[in-house]
């Protein structure tokens, strides 16, 4: 496998899936070097890569590709970000085997893999590990659990499930019984089942949030409230009403014991400094984020997508804190960079800097951070550098919060602020 990309974190994590699947991947940050490789008379089965590059985008690089002997045979993936049609006519032309956006999902990386090799899955690599459920999870992340399903089959289900890793859940109902058992004591993950009577999921889970705006009023709401729904609908509209409504995840009916186990690795670790089972005062969690300016709101969107970032760690802490200190190193260069591109006026620069950053955090589920960049890469490709510094600044605060809010992952305790 060659992959092709100008940004390090996207190759570290298209090679390490690759690698966990049985292949062995070949990882080069542009055209020429692809290209020189090629040339040299190496082999691939399949190439990976990114649309935007510098110096040659992922068209001009299929092109030449197919210049070379056997390169009309070799199958090639796109990856795009978000925005980009991938029935356009100028991709649909190319010839690609697949074309995937960013940010990427493992699952979706290796079905366009098979895809292009035949129909020949790639072999997943299991880790080694015991098949049942660890009794001694609760001990290692603990967390405040509520099941939140009015089947008594399902709870009881859930409930054993819980138990064999040594979690003691307290059950509601309905959404009345969860917002009154939020009412009486702090929870730190709620599985939500949709269809309920009174009160359903979704709409409990809009109240869970707006009570969180309202820490005067509603104390008891200020702390992390990680809400995984669950439902037997695997639509993808299903997932976006949840999501909409303020869900952080998502389980499809019926629910396996394998995937309980990974919801609560993929969430444990957020709560991992948390181990007191009651607030005693006023100092919220450590993984709380302190709003940048103080007319910020105070349910401030996490600045990280945990449940994306776990996914790719496969829910191993190690392999978590390696890849959150590649992100927090690469991304910190990445932004000095471009804090010093927008003071010198140099829009090239800001819109390269802007869009590799931008691929990077939007991969590893820093969406707001994200966001922001991919506006001034917009802006700079238009020449339009008027805002730059204010958005600048923007972004650096953002990566303060992406930073404050992974510093439990990194041994790091208060990082320098690159922001004012």
């Amino acid at each position: 496998l060659l992959v092709v990309d100008d940004n390090l974190t996207s190759r570290r994590i298209v090679s390490a899936h690759a690698s966990n699947w049985g292949m062995v991947p070949h990882a080069v940050e542009g055209g020429q070097a692809a290209l020189a490789l090629l040339r040299a008379g190496e082999k691939f089965d399949v190439v990976i890569l990114d649309l935007q590059m510098p110096e040659m985008d992922g068209l001009t690089l299929a092109r030449e590709i197919r210049r070379l002997p056997q390169g009309d045979q070799l199958p090639l993936v796109l990856l795009t970000s978000m925005g980009v049609r991938a029935d356009s006519p100028q991709l649909a032309n190319a010839g690609f085997a697949s074309c995937l956006t960013k940010p990427l999902k493992p699952a979706q990386l290796r079905e366009a893999l098979g895809r292009a090799m035949g129909g020949h899955q790639p072999a997943v690599t299991r880790a080694v590990g015991p098949s049942k459920l660890d009794p001694t999870l609760a001990d290692r992340l603990p967390m405040r659990v509520l099941l939140c399903d009015d089947n008594i089959i399902n709870q009881k289900v859930a409930l054993r499930l819980l138990q064999q890793m040594g979690y003691r859940a307290e059950v509601a109902q309905n959404g009345v019984q969860a917002l009154a058992a939020l009412d009486r004591q702090p929870f730190d993950l709620v599985f939500m089942d949709l269809q309920m009577p009174e009160m359903d999921g979704l709409e409990a889970t809009r109240a869970i949030r707006e009570r969180q705006k309202d820490p005067a009023r509603f104390p008891g709401y200020t702390h992390r409230i990680v809400i995984v729904a669950m439902t037997a609908s695997a639509m993808q509209s299903d997932r976006d009403r949840c999501l909409e409504a303020g869900m952080d995840d998502y389980l499809a009916k019926p629910v396996r014991p394998e995937d309980i186990r990974k919801t609560v690795e993929r969430w444990g670790p957020v709560f991992q400094q948390a181990q007191a089972p009651q607030p005693t005062g006023p100092t919220p969690p450590p993984d709380a984020v302190t709003p940048p300016a103080a007319e910020a709101p105070a349910a401030l969107k996490p600045p990280v997508d945990m449940a994306r970032l776990m996914d790719f760690s496969d829910g191993n802490l190690d392999n978590l804190r390696e890849l959150v200190s590649l992100y927090i190193q690469q991304t910190r260069q990445q932004m000095t960079q471009l804090q010093a591109a927008v003071v010198a006026g140099n829009g090239p620069e800001v819109r390269r800097l802007a869009h590799s950053c931008a691929g990077a955090s939007a991969t590893c589920g820093m969406s707001p951070l994200a966001s922001l960049l991919r506006q001034m890469e917009r802006l700079a490709d238009a020449g339009d550098l008027a805002d730059m510094p204010r958005l600048a600044q923007e972004a650096g605060r953002e990566f303060d919060r992406i930073r404050e809010f992974l510093a439990p992952y990194t041994g790091q305790a208060t990082p320098p602020k690159l922001s004012p």
